[in-house]
């Protein structure tokens, strides 16, 4: 269900949050459906357990999962994820943007670039 790249230049617990949030915000993973167990998920991926539960840590501080002690840990409303997301890539397109102005692109670069995405 998950991958990651260990040689990648990622931290593997923000190549994790990645994943599940792209599976949350897609609708593969469904509001209320339990993610495997960590040590399920640290084995299959092989790494340190501690490293899946900082996983999920910052995931559950995103509002993306919730954890029921005993239980484990479920998806969060799939809106709250595509919203994080919405709002994450706003922010990383205007410091772009903003990067690409003082640079000397010109906007209307910047406008042809944005019309062939």
């Amino acid at each position: 269900m998950f991958s990651i790249n260990i040689k990648g230049g990622l931290p593997i617990y923000e190549q994790l949050c990645g994943r599940i949030t792209e599976l949350i915000s897609t609708g593969a993973m469904k509001k209320d459906e339990k993610l495997p167990a960590v040590r399920e998920v640290a084995k299959q991926l092989g790494v340190n357990p501690n490293t899946v539960q900082k996983a999920y840590q910052l995931l559950e501080q995103r509002g993306l999962i919730y954890s029921v002690p005993a239980k484990g840990s479920y998806v969060s409303s799939s809106e709250e994820a595509v919203n994080y997301l919405r709002k994450n890539a706003l922010n990383g397109f205007t410091k772009s943007a903003r990067f690409a102005l003082d640079c000397g692109i010109g906007r209307e670069t910047l406008s042809t670039t944005l019309d062939s995405i």
